[in-house]
């Protein structure tokens, strides 16, 4: 359903971007509500999907394959299993391997990491930071076997960071601002990022640069229309838009 200047209301994984399908949200209250008109449009239809494009955390339709362990696959089939483990890839491996060429990577500082002045929500929970966040995750998933965290990891890393990024308009546009470029999470713990050497050369994993770039693909996938939302039709947008006047 669209309006005379061809805006349309918001899909339920835009307007709430911290809710997959499976939150107990949608359950009751807002989510609810909100669903229900959604439902009672019944919009939903190719043109309006190819439009806004379900993201990879609402649905839960990638299955692990057999690179994975039996471990990993009894985990991630375990219909309450936590909404930051839900796969993007059948492997749980990250999509990119890239070569950091100086003066084509941008950084990211790990400051973010354990910023407490944004929530990170993910359905009815609310975390204070991505530290705690994925803190708690590892503590989860190790009680288990430390294996499993390790084969989980990255997937963790992917759905933190994802929302984290979507929780804020402006933090969108900050991610697609940095275009293709490859990111380097500048930190001392070299799983998470990488840090120069005595020699001056980049030394780390760089996990979570690296899953903020899958994150911005997606992003860019997911948000690729958003300015055809109407916002008012849609009883308000989750984040405001701040100026962005700084940018170039």
């Amino acid at each position: 359903m669209s309006n005379t200047e061809n805006k349309y209301f918001a899909p339920p994984w835009m307007k709430y971007p911290n809710c997959p399908s499976e939150s107990l949200f949608w359950k009751n209250g807002s989510g609810a509500e909100y669903l229900l008109e959604y439902e009672k449009l019944d919009i939903e239809d190719e043109e309006y999907l190819n439009l806004f494009p379900k993201p990879l955390v609402y649905t839960d339709d990638v299955k692990a394959d057999d690179s994975l362990s039996d471990e990993a696959h009894e985990y991630l089939d375990y219909e309450f299993k936590p909404l930051f483990v839900k796969l993007w890839t059948p492997d749980a491996k990250p999509k990119y391997s890239p070569e950091y060429v100086e003066d084509e990577y941008i950084f990211m500082y790990d400051t973010l990491y354990d910023d407490k002045s944004n929530v990170v929500q993910i359905g009815v929970k609310h975390y204070h930071s991505l530290a705690q966040l994925v803190t708690f995750a590892q503590m989860l998933l190790s009680d288990i076997s430390s294996s499993l965290w390790d084969e989980l990891k990255y997937t963790v890393y992917l759905n933190s960071i994802y929302y984290f990024f979507v929780s804020d308009i402006n933090f969108v546009n900050e991610i697609l601002h940095t275009g293709d470029k490859v990111i380097v999470y500048k930190s001392d713990n070299l799983e998470l990022g990488m840090n120069k050497n005595d020699d001056g050369n980049l030394v780390g994993e760089n996990l979570m640069g690296i899953a903020m770039m899958q994150a911005r693909d997606e992003i860019k996938r997911v948000y690729a229309n958003y300015d055809l939302i109407d916002w008012e039709l849609s009883g308000g947008a989750n984040s405001v838009e701040r100026c962005m006047c700084n940018h170039h």
